[in-house]
This record gives structure tokens, C-alpha cells and sequence, in this order.
């Protein structure tokens, strides 16, 4: 609620009709101002005295004034309760306990910009504000969603006196309070999602994403060491007691057995999100598409759990989520170093918890949790509140906010999704400042293509990147893992296909050129597969199982019998067992994606792959989302995911991408 504000001019040379707007307030009153008033607004900054904030205006005239007058009254009075972003319900409030995967997922929100934050309170030079997304769980009037003006800087503030309006005050009376930054937890008022739930509903995605998500992990972090990252999955073994052991006395045998259980907790799971080098603000192409989110991510490096707390950044799979979650964490480690940062996602950092709590480490990670003075979750859609997690999560989110600790998420859901969770947790993520990441345009996506190809040594000609990927606009995750199968491709066919061009590589795996990938499988074919099925191979090193739509077991064998002709077509003779093929319900809309990832973890594979569901099936209608949250979950469970569309089974070159997939 706005309690008061005035306006008083403040003149520079540059600038002689530049005023400047007081007010006493919550950031959620901010958030409306500067989306009403748009490229008049500098950026927010906090002040003291009678008012917490300040804004300056570039012009004051008789609109402006309008628009202010409006907008103040608007938060002045107090509003019916009602839904900020619509009548949808929230994800987490389905009467399950799994979430449902839509299959008419809600639009995203209009993209918003947010202006650049301030390093200190004095007046600094103007950055390009924007209007900002006023979202808070809490009743609060919806405001209608404005075009987007471009920001227009400001000059330093030299305070001359100069002739202006009056100051306007509204002196509306101060309703109930307002809930704090941090609220406590509270009581879910939907059913709480068990740790085995589906992450919600992703929105729909489109064609074109503007950042690669899942590039190959070259360095894991290692300042946190309650459960280190790792890159390869290690199989729990409990060793029965040798006589050795059983002759040891019991001081020894207590002693011992802290070290046990802590090493059981590594074995089994990855806390921490490996950081990527490559990924850092050195590399990260700024445009219209990230500008505001690049200016608050910048803010938190330079001024972590000021006035960006929480820092919300959301937008589709692809556009760059995960190279903001790297480039804050660099930029935050050369000033408090990074054992002070702790990186994690949705999936990671609940199943931790639950871990914890059975394995008897809780205490060492709230040990952890009360020293780290940044929190970072990737994907916090995807977190997975049970009754055991539930305070623990509650309890450090809270404390980071009430003690100033910075935290930022990412989510692939706009804010209004995110209100069943926040229940669910008693956390407010949306209390903070809220941004999103938008498609680049042409002259931006061919920016960063360029940098994804000279990163990796790939030499195409201009028709050539035309043809492949900036015709189509692929997103740029597919570019990434396609660049990385196409240098595995290389090194395996070196001699089979020396004389090969990174082009023609590239057509081995995305099949540009094929004409007929299409067609059921016949009798035959179906009759040919069946016969040739191979056993498990016990003694192979690379385990690895597929998952088939439920009726579609011929289509399944006929997947596995193409990919072993394909691989000795390119002699890649390697010593490979399949484990396992079993089947998937593509009607339901509960928790396939966990049963998957869990059912791979069980059975100790090393990849799985996944055949698409029909396309008449209820996640046929969604499959980008299906396999978008497949993959992150197998990826949690260190385990290599490949994909396979039914309408791709007849394709050489599918067959080719997921052995380059596997290895």
C-alpha cells in the first residue's frame, strides 16, 4: 500500500525540467509506478528520512501528472481481493499429489523490462528503466499491461532550484499492514506435492529458444562439500562386515561410522549444480531480449541482498536461465568468494534435503545453509515439497531474506504459476524483483550462433548456418547438444569419413537431406526386429534401457533393431548392454517423467532412451515439454538421456543422434 508521496523538482544543465518522485512505500508499489509511467522513470533508489525511495523523472508535464495522480490512487486505495494474473489455478493446487502436465498450458505473461539497479543510494547517472511485473501472492490490483517504452537516460542530479508544479500528496489512510519481505511459513492450504511429483505445467514453448542450457559440464564446484558434484553416477554397495571388522572393538566401529553415512550420501546423490566456465557475463550477448535482466543480475553482483531479494528470473526452456545462474555466480565469487555461493536446482536440492534427513546429515547442512550467504536454484519449478523437506526449505529460504543473504531463482513459469508453490514452501519467491528473458532477434541469434560455432572450432559457410539453423531459427539448446554430437561423430567415423565437412556431419545427425523418415512399420519389419532382439550383456561397462509408449512395443523393438544396424553401419562396435524396455502410459498426466528417471536410477543405467508418445496422446499434445523436463530430471539422476520421436522411426540419422546422445 502507498502511504504517501510528492514530487519536487530537481533541475540539472542538461536537464533543467528533470523531477524528482518521493515515496513511502513497499517495492510492489515501485513495480507499478515505473510500469505506468515507463522511460520517464529512472531507476528506483532507496533514500532515507520520510520516504523509502526515489525516483527521477527526465520530464514533468500535464500526462505524466495524470498518470501519476491515477497510478498513486490506484495503490492508495485498498483493492478486492483478487487474482493479479488471472483465474488459473496454481500448479501446485491439484488435488494430487503429482503435478499435472497440462495439456493447455496458460500463456506467458507480456515480456517486461526492469530498469538498472543502483550501487548506493546517492544519485547516480540514469539507466534505462522499464516497466516491471507487479506480482505478489497477496491481494493487489492488477494493473493493464502497457507497451513497453524504450528508456531514455537521465543526467546526474545537480540540485538547482527551479520553478515546478506543487508538490501532490495523498494523504489516504494506511489500511491493514502490509506482510513482511520474509513471511513465516504457513500451512499449505492445497494438498503438499510428495517427493516423487511432476513438476507443473510448462507453458507453451516456442519454436525459437535463445540459449544453449545443457552444454557439456567441464569443471564442478567444489566450495560446498556436503554432497560434491560429480560427473559420473556411483553405485551404492554395503559390504558385508569381514572378520576384521567383526573383531574391531566398538569404539572403533562408532568412530567409524559417521564417515559411513556421510560417504552414503555422497554415493547417492549431487546437491550442487556443476558450474560451466564458458558460461560468465564475458560471454553472455546482451540485446533486447536480456537487457534488463543482465542490469539486475549485475546489481546482485555488486550489491547482493539489497533491493533485487529475491531475484526472480523466468522465461522459456532455452533462453538462457542457466547462463544468468553461472554468470551471477562468477561475478559474486572474485568478491565473497565462492565457497560462500551455493548452486543448485528444484530436483537437487529437495531430494537433498530428504537424503539428509535419512542419512542423518540434516544438521551438517544446516550447519552449511547458516554460513553460505548466496543461494542460487535453477529451476526452482521444479522443487519437491513433502512433509519432511517442508520446514527445513521453509526455514533457510526465510532466514536468507530476513538476514539480507541474496537468493536467485530461475523458473521456466511466470510468476502467477508459481503462487501453489509458494504455499506449499511458505516462501514468497515473487516478493522480490521479477524478470524475464524474451526470443532474440535475428541480428542477436546470430550473434550468439557464431560464438556456439567458433567455440567449438566448426567451420560453415554463411549459406550453410542459414540452411541449418538460422533458416529454421533452431532453438539454441538443440544447436549446443547438436554441435556436441556432431565433434563425437567426428572423432568416431575420423576414418571411415575423413574427407567429411563439419556440414556433412551435421546432416548425419538432423537428417536435412532425408526425404522419407516417415511411415508405420510393416509386418516385416516388425517380424525382422522381434527375431533379432539381443540379450542383457552382464560384463558390458555402458548399461542403458528405452521407454515406449504404452501399445507401442513393436514400434519399440523395431527402434532397438534400427539402432543396432546404425551403429554398425558406422562402426561404432562398442561394448553396449540394454537393460531394459518398459513402457510409459502417454495418457497420463501424472509424474511420468519422475517414474522414468527413477526407474533408470533403480535398474544402475548409464543413458535411457525415451521413444515419444503417439501424437493423439494426451503428452503427444505437449512433447517439447514432456522431453524438456525428462531430460532435466535423468540429468539430476546422472544419467545420459536420448529422445527418439514416433514420427521419426524410419530415420538414419535420429538413430545417429542418439548413439552420439549415449556416448
Amino acid at each position: 500500500m502507498l502511504k504517501k508521496w510528492d514530487v519536487a523538482p530537481a533541475p540539472t544543465d542538461k536537464n533543467p525540467s528533470r523531477h524528482k518522485l518521493l515515496i513511502k512505500g513497499e517495492m510492489k508499489d515501485i513495480f507499478l509506478i515505473v510500469k505506468k509511467l515507463g522511460s520517464l522513470c529512472s531507476r528506483p533508489e532507496k533514500t532515507s528520512g520520510d520516504f523509502d525511495f526515489i525516483i527521477y523523472l527526465s520530464k514533468l508535464e500535464m500526462d505524466t501528472m495524470k498518470k501519476l495522480k491515477a497510478v498513486t490512487a490506484e495503490l492508495s486505495a485498498p483493492a478486492p481481493e483478487e487474482e493479479a494474473f488471472g483465474d488459473e489455478p496454481a500448479p501446485f493446487d491439484a488435488p494430487k499429489p503429482k503435478i499435472k502436465l497440462s495439456p493447455e498450458p496458460a500463456p506467458a505473461p507480456a515480456p517486461v523490462e526492469q530498469p538498472k539497479p543502483a550501487p548506493a543510494p546517492a544519485p547516480v547517472e540514469q539507466a534505462r528503466p522499464a516497466p516491471a511485473p507487479v506480482e505478489q501472492p497477496k491481494p493487489a490490483p492488477a494493473p493493464a499491461p502497457v507497451e513497453q517504452p524504450r528508456p531514455a537516460p537521465a543526467p546526474v542530479e545537480q540540485p538547482k532550484p527551479a520553478p515546478a508544479p506543487a508538490p501532490v500528496e495523498q494523504p489516504k489512510p494506511v489500511p491493514a499492514p502490509q506482510p513482511a519481505p520474509a513471511p513465516a511459513p504457513q500451512p499449505a492450504p492445497a494438498p503438499i506435492p510428495q517427493p516423487a511429483a511432476l513438476p507443473p505445467a510448462l507453458p507453451e514453448i516456442p519454436a525459437m529458444a535463445a540459449a544453449a542450457d545443457n552444454p557439456a559440464v567441464t569443471r564442478p564446484r567444489t566450495g560446498m562439500n556436503f554432497v560434491p558434484s560429480a560427473t559420473t553416477r556411483i553405485k551404492r554397495e554395503d559390504a558385508a562386515p569381514t572378520p576384521e571388522a567383526a573383531a574391531a572393538t566398538a569404539a572403533a566401529a562408532a568412530a567409524a561410522a559417521a564417515p559411513t553415512a556421510s560417504a552414503r550420501i555422497k554415493a547417492k546423490w549431487s546437491m550442487e549444480l556443476p558450474l560451466i566456465p564458458t558460461y560468465s557475463f564475458q560471454t553472455l550477448i546482451a540485446g533486447s531480449h536480456n537487457r534488463f535482466a543482465h542490469a539486475a543480475a549485475m546489481a546482485v553482483v555488486e550489491n547482493p541482498g539489497v533491493i533485487y531479494n529475491p531475484l526472480l528470473v523466468f522465461g522459456n526452456p532455452g533462453t538462457g536461465k542457466t547462463h544468468f545462474v553461472n554468470s551471477i555466480s562468477y561475478g559474486l565469487s572474485a568478491s565473497i568468494g565462492q565457497s560462500n555461493i551455493f548452486v543448485t536446482d528444484g530436483i537437487k536440492l529437495s531430494k537433498g534435503v530428504e537424503l539428509a534427513i535419512k542419512e542423518g546429515g540434516i544438521a551438517r547442512l544446516e550447519s552449511m545453509f547458516s554460513k553460505v550467504k548466496v543461494l542460487i536454484i535453477d529451476d526452482v519449478h521444479m522443487l519437491m515439497v513433502s512433509e519432511e523437506n517442508k520446514k527445513y526449505l521453509s526455514k533457510w529460504l526465510n532466514d536468507f531474506v530476513t538476514q539480507n543473504k541474496q537468493i536467485v531463482v530461475t523458473s521456466v513459469f511466470p510468476p502467477k504459476s508459481l503462487a501453489g508453490l509458494e504455499d506449499a514452501v511458505g516462501f514468497q519467491f515473487t516478493q522480490g524483483w521479477m524478470v524475464d528473458l524474451k526470443i532474440p532477434g535475428a541480428q542477436a541469434y546470430k550473434a550468439i550462433l557464431g560464438q556456439l560455432l567458433q567455440g567449438r572450432d566448426i567451420k560453415l559457410s554463411e549459406d550453410e548456418i542459414n540452411g541449418i539453423f538460422a533458416g529454421p531459427l533452431m532453438p539454441f539448446n538443440d544447436v549446443a547438444k547438436s554441435l556436441e554430437a556432431m565433434k563425437k561423430l567426428e572423432k568416431f567415423v575420423v576414418n571411415a569419413m575423413n574427407s567429411a565437412t563439419h556440414a556433412q556431419l551435421l546432416d548425419t545427425l538432423l537428417g536435412f537431406s532425408e526425404t522419407q523418415v516417415a511411415g508405420a512399420v510393416t509386418d516385416d519389419e516388425a517380424q525382422q526386429a522381434a527375431a533379432a532382439q539381443p540379450g542383457p550383456m552382464e560384463s558390458a561397462w555402458f548399461k542403458w534401457g528405452l521407454f515406449y509408449p504404452k501399445g507401442m512395443k513393436r514400434e519399440a523393438q523395431f527402434a532397438l533393431y534400427s539402432l543396432r544396424e546404425r551403429a554398425k553401419e558406422l562402426g561404432l562396435n562398442t561394448d553396449w548392454s540394454q537393460v531394459f524396455t518398459e513402457e510409459y502410459n502417454s495418457d497420463e498426466l501424472y509424474g511420468i517423467p519422475f517414474k522414468i528417471g527413477n526407474y533408470a536410477s533403480e535398474r544402475n543405467v548409464n543413458g535411457a532412451i525415451i521413444l515419444g508418445p503417439q501424437p493423439t496422446s494426451a503428452l503427444g499434445a505437449q512433447e517439447p515439454e514432456f522431453r524438456h523436463i525428462t531430460f532435466k530430471i535423468l540429468d539430476s539422476f546422472l544419467v545420459k538421456g536420448a529422445w527418439l520421436s514416433s514420427e521419426k522411426l524410419k530415420s538414419k540419422a535420429a538413430y545417429a543422434k542418439i548413439l552420439m546422445d549415449l556416448v
